[in-house]
């Protein structure tokens, strides 16, 4: 065995040694450990114990604090102080205040809030909300207000029975001045106030011959309830589907369901499906539309028009979402299918918008229809009924 053998032997016995030492040391340390945590194991339960109960009260603290800040639970117990929200008087022999215009001066010199609830109809559909907060913007805008819009924590068609955390209105609508529900709860010079129909709201049964009342509102709703961008920006994707490039486009909007079954007090009267289709028919001779967009929720109507016009009809609402015998004795906001389905309401806007782009127009008299007008630049030819109001028909005749 040379020198360098030797050498080698030498150092891998030191090596091993050195392990050796290395575990040794691991494991005494380790068994001290063990034999601490046993001496000590009341106190370290203890110790354990007392962190768990921390972190509970932790969490607990977190949750509440979540739950008593949360902007539907501040607002509830304003309710609760408030149970019965004041009425604000209605200026209205200054209908069309084109000082409002000006949203910059209005936002930045109105300080108060007022958040305004329609608790009185809860038959009410989407538009007749829409035409009646147009006239609740208008009166408090006059007032010194800004409004806030609200249909979360009452019975309606948005919510059905139930109180939402989130305002279901704000989905659809952008509110007055940029603020929100949330923003606004917190602060402290808010009030709440009933939303009521007043002279200020669009007539839905002039409206359309009204050049005046229809420039203002527009207007209006421009300035301080735009239509939510995705909503525009999903009607103009649907457009496209639907017509491709075409602008030469005539909309259809016909009501039958509880119009036609329940004849509402004061309603106006919807033409027959007949009469709709035959003036349908001459617009399309006349004018050779691409297209024919027909917004019903009545599957009856909407046959007789596939019948007649085949895949020159588009439509939106989908076979699940519209009726065919209603025999129910309540109005449509109630049905099953309407009443608190925001799918419902989102593909209602979504018809309306589409509508309000198309070239010509022929339309029954709802608050829908106004909708149309109102969101509309303009319709080259528009031919919308007059045959009277159910129950109060010695106005025309048909």
């Amino acid at each position: 065995m040379n020198i360098n053998e030797v050498s080698q032997l030498i150092n891998g016995k030191k090596g091993i040694n050195q392990k050796s030492n290395k575990s040794k040391q691991k494991l005494e340390n380790r068994n001290s450990i063990i034999s601490f945590l046993r001496k000590n194991q009341e106190c370290m339960l203890v110790i354990v114990g007392i962190i768990i109960i921390l972190i509970i009260f932790l969490v607990i603290y977190i949750i509440f604090n979540t739950i008593k800040n949360n902007p539907m639970n501040i607002y509830l117990n304003l309710l609760e102080k408030n149970p019965y929200p004041q009425i604000l008087k209605s200026n209205d022999s200054n209908r069309y205040d084109k000082s409002l215009l000006d949203e910059k001066k209005i936002c930045s010199q109105n300080k108060k809030f007022a958040i305004l609830r329609r608790t009185n109809c809860q038959a009410c559909g989407l538009f007749s909300y829409y035409i009646v907060h147009i006239g609740c913007i208008i009166n408090f805008l006059q007032q010194g207000y800004i409004p806030i819009l609200e249909v979360s924590s009452f019975s309606n068609v948005f919510t059905g029975n139930n109180i939402m955390q989130k305002n279901p209105w704000e989905e659809f609508f952008n509110q007055p001045c940029g603020y929100t529900f949330e923003k606004v709860v917190n602060m402290k010079n808010v009030k709440i106030f009933e939303c009521q129909c007043v002279g200020h709201m669009p007539d839905e049964k002039t409206i359309y011959s009204n050049k005046i009342m229809l420039d203002y509102h527009h207007q209006i709703q421009e300035k301080y309830m735009s239509v939510k961008n995705i909503i525009y920006k999903e009607a103009e994707k649907i457009w496209k589907k639907l017509f491709g490039e075409s602008k030469n486009v005539l909309g259809i909007l016909l009501r039958g369901t509880d119009y036609t079954a329940l004849k509402p007090f004061e309603h106006a009267k919807p033409p027959s499906v007949e009469r709709a289709l035959s003036d349908t028919i001459k617009m399309n001779n006349k004018n050779n539309y691409d297209f024919i967009f027909l917004g019903t929720e009545d599957n009856k109507i909407r046959d007789n028009f596939i019948k007649k016009f085949g895949d020159k009809l588009k439509y939106l609402l989908p076979k699940k979402q519209v009726l065919y015998d209603y025999e129910d004795q309540n109005y449509l906001t109630y049905n099953s299918k309407v009443y608190g389905n925001m799918d419902f309401m989102k593909t209602y806007l979504l018809t309306v918008v589409i509508l309000s782009k198309c070239l010509d127009i022929i339309s029954a008299r709802t608050s829908g229809a106004a909708g149309v007008f109102i969101l509309s630049k303009g319709f080259r030819n528009s031919l919308v009924y007059y045959i009277g109001d159910y129950k109060a028909d010695f106005y025309f005749n048909e």
